[in-house]
């Protein structure tokens, strides 16, 4: 195995005795520290680790799949052995090719109770398994976006995803495999494939390699249409291999290490909390760095003119949107989430010397008062530098936005501040990096709300601009948008909470 090797062992920790790779050894796991299976050869001072981080699933003996896996044999003596499987990083166990991920297992007898209550999958996950509904077969699929981030999703899929499945009883025959060839592949997916089988009452879950813009793809496809009485909800596995991952760091653990794989085995099917936005007559959405705008679709309920999407992650005008709008390019994109820095110093502290802009408009919250009533209460002022409003606690893994919010709690909550200068607001914004500190500033409003709306006065298009779940609208001049929670529940998301 490739682990880490440690040079002092931890202390005050059950120590319990057991084999791997075939040699006796002393096993302690510290489960404050966010787990770290550690080891010891009796007899000898070499000692090793396996950060819990990087472990997929621990199965007993070899298993769901009678296929014969590739793992290290310990002798075990006749007690009772486990699998690990785990996540390894940089070249292959065999050296014979270069490698971002690669998936590895071992045995193992006599794991620490607690190893074992954290990791142990006693049973096929009921998502991967044909007989999940004893009158409807299972149909399940993956989605490799290939155009997402930094266009991992392809060797995430065949080092790890496919191996996992396998571990766990689902060959290459029981699951279908879609790769994106445009940024509409995942609405095509789901109006042809999903949605259809779902209103036939088609169990299906739903293996999603891709960043935010895959999901908010997938649920406007499935809100934007009736459901019929047959309906059966996809399950979705959110598996974190976009630019931004927002959901998926919201409801996966923080010192998960295999971008929600984990999640994914151990987790169960919860609810996805979702909001509308309608949006003025006129307003558009922006394709290819903005070179091309299409009308923002309208609810096939409606009866007026406004156009209408829907989200499961932000809302937000100002800063934020913009930031979010002016890096998506191909130059910006190769960053990463960094480019969400080097663009934030820009919108800042402009490179030409003009001042930070300030962003005019009236915001209005829909509140509730202790008694319960929905009341509508307006921001103080016309000028603004920051409004999000959102169903997730983090925005990236390290970046925790609304640290009130608990995974897929449903309950939207509002952060916003008014204009300010530009260090002053790096300063306060660098705060959400350590915790969510930021909401703690004196000028900082954080707030639960069950909606919002905003009039937009501004000239200048580029200012009008709002972000939903990646996607950048245009609003028309002065139009309005307006976000509410969406109460159909048409979509489930794997989740450990």
């Amino acid at each position: 195995m490739h682990l880490d090797s440690l040079q002092k062992s931890s202390s005050g920790e059950r120590e319990t005795i057991g084999i791997i790779n075939g040699q006796q050894v002393k096993f302690t796991y510290n489960v404050q520290s966010h787990g770290k299976l550690l080891w010891h050869v009796v007899d000898k001072q070499e000692e090793s680790a396996l950060h819990s981080g990087k472990v997929i699933a621990v199965i007993k003996g070899d298993g769901f799949n009678e296929a014969k896996l590739q793992v290290s044999e310990p002798v075990c003596d006749g007690d009772p052995y486990y699998t690990i499987f785990y996540m390894g990083t940089a070249q292959s166990p065999s050296g014979d090719r270069d490698s971002k991920f690669w998936f590895n297992s071992t045995k193992a007898s006599g794991l620490p109770t607690a190893f074992l209550d954290k990791h142990l999958v006693p049973a096929c996950p009921a998502h991967f398994s044909p007989g999940r509904s004893q009158d409807k077969m299972l149909k399940v699929h993956v989605i490799i976006s290939t155009l997402s981030g930094t266009g991992l999703a392809q060797a995430f899929f065949e080092d790890l995803v496919e191996p996992t499945l396998s571990a766990f009883g689902l060959s290459r025959k029981a699951y279908q495999v879609h790769e994106t060839q445009s940024d509409q592949s995942v609405t095509e997916l789901t109006r042809s494939v999903f949605l259809p089988c779902a209103n036939k009452g088609t169990a299906q879950t739903i293996l999603l390699l891709s960043g935010d813009g895959g999901m908010v793809d997938m649920i406007n496809a499935l809100l934007s249409t009736r459901t019929s009485t047959d309906y059966i909800k996809p399950t979705v596995g959110l598996l974190a291999l976009g630019t931004g991952n927002a959901l998926a760091y919201s409801i996966n653990p923080p010192q998960d290490s295999t971008f929600g794989l984990a999640n994914v085995v151990r987790g169960t099917p919860h609810p996805l909390p979702t909001f509308s936005v309608r949006f003025s007559p006129g307003s558009v959405q922006l394709f290819d760095e903005s070179r091309r705008s299409e009308s923002v679709p309208r609810a096939h309920m409606g009866d007026d003119d406004a156009g209408v999407m829907y989200g499961a992650v932000v809302c937000s005008w100002a800063l934020h949107a913009s930031l979010v709008a002016d890096s998506d390019t191909s130059e910006y994109r190769k960053y990463g989430t960094e480019r969400f820095q080097k663009v934030a110093k820009e919108l800042l502290s402009p490179s030409d010397g003009s001042p930070t802009h300030k962003y005019k408009g009236k915001v209005s919250l829909i509140k509730r008062t202790s008694g319960g009533k929905a009341v509508w209460e307006s921001l103080d002022g016309r000028e603004h530098m920051y409004i999000l409003a959102t169903l997730v606690s983090n925005l990236e893994k390290v970046l925790t936005i609304s640290p009130s919010t608990k995974p897929l709690d449903g309950q939207l909550r509002l952060v916003h501040f008014r204009p300010m200068l530009g260090d002053e607001a790096m300063r306060i914004l660098g705060k959400a990096y350590k915790g969510g500190l930021h909401v703690e500033e004196d000028a900082v409003g954080y707030e639960d709300i069950d909606g919002l709306l905003i009039n937009f006065e501004e000239d200048d298009s580029r200012w009008r601009r709002v972000c939903v779940d990646g996607k950048i609208i245009r609003v028309n001049q002065g139009g309005w948008v307006e976000m509410r929670r969406e109460p159909r529940d048409v979509v489930d998301v794997i989740a450990a909470c």
